[in-house]
């Protein structure tokens, strides 16, 4: 037998029924909560009956403590989805069990957060750790009767594509005044335009990794094994750098570090709007108009599907005009 009862906005739905465990939920209307009290009763009757105790007794961050233990600490983003993690257990949504967080709720953090000023990928990147959690609470973890909040959302459209590319003149300012704050630095940063690098695969690029003209990468982004081909400029560029011992890595500075340089250069050269980031779709895009095919390129960069590597890539419509004669 089914009991409702309004609760503030939402409605609690109860069920009690000899021979099974008191279940209870909380929804957004009396239909909501009607439909769920006769899918259960209904499985009660024909003995396909889920408990959902074990959902309901486990808090969002309890899930969240241990998905950043097993889960998060597995991930080459474990760093940034560590304060994703963090945002969510200091939320009012934190001590809400898994079976009563609703979609209404990701719908109202989604929304408050895009009024607030922040990006859409941000707001996705967001909502991707609490769906990628009940994916794998329910078929890992094996909580039963969980109903994934974020699948029923509109998800915030994709950010507007950058298409922000450096001019020839930009470089050369940046190579100068970035060798004056280190002089690592701009070797790194014309690499970066030169092999479509990660700033990640370049400060620990070793000198064990590059034999002939092609540099091998084991530890990627993705976890994939990469083969990058180097240019004269870049094997000219690595071989002026002092030998490093062992084999051992070309580069001292730290990503981070590489990261906290790169705006105060553009800032100092008076250069505006430009990400170093940005240096990766430079690279991508002349790879492109130097003839390259879509196949080529993909196994340089490394981006796995046609959709990821247009992101990236902007040609430059001058010379699209000149091929058109």
């Amino acid at each position: 037998m089914a009991y409702y009862e309004k609760r503030g906005e939402s409605w609690r739905a109860q069920i009690r029924r000899k021979g099974y465990p008191t279940l209870s939920a909380s929804f957004d209307t009396k239909a909501e909560a009607q439909r769920w009290a006769a899918e259960i009763e209904g499985d009660m009757s024909r003995a396909r009956f889920v408990d959902i105790r074990e959902a309901e007794s486990t808090t969002l961050a309890e899930a969240l403590k241990r998905y950043q233990s097993e889960v998060s600490a597995g991930k080459k983003g474990e760093k940034q989805e560590k304060v994703r993690i963090k945002k969510w257990t200091d939320s009012e949504y934190a001590n809400k069990s898994l079976a009563s967080l609703r979609s209404s709720d990701m719908a109202a953090y989604r929304d408050a957060e895009l009024k607030g000023g922040k990006s859409t990928a941000t707001v996705r990147l967001d909502l991707a750790v609490i769906s990628h959690l009940y994916t794998v609470a329910s078929k890992d973890w094996g909580i039963e009767g969980l109903t994934n909040p974020c699948r029923a959302i509109r998800m915030p459209k994709g950010s507007k594509q950058r298409e922000r590319r450096p001019t020839s003149e930009e470089l050369k300012t940046i190579y100068k005044l970035a060798a004056d704050m280190n002089p690592e630095l701009p070797v790194i940063i014309e690499l970066a335009v030169e092999t479509a690098m990660r700033r990640s695969e370049l400060v620990m690029l070793r000198k064990d990794q590059v034999r002939g003209k092609v540099a091998y990468l084991e530890d990627t982004k993705n976890g994939e094994r990469r083969s990058v081909p180097l240019s004269s400029r870049a094997l000219a560029l690595l071989e002026g750098l002092p030998t490093p011992i062992a084999g051992g890595r070309y580069f001292h500075l730290k990503a981070d570090t590489i990261s906290n340089y790169f705006p105060l250069v553009c800032e100092k050269a008076g250069i505006t709007d430009l990400r170093l980031h940005d240096l990766r779709h430079e690279a991508t895009s002349r790879l492109f108009e130097r003839g390259f095919t879509l196949m080529e390129v993909a196994s340089i960069t490394g981006h796995k599907t046609l959709a990821m590597l247009k992101r990236y890539t902007h040609l430059s419509p001058h010379d699209l005009a000149e091929k058109l004669g």
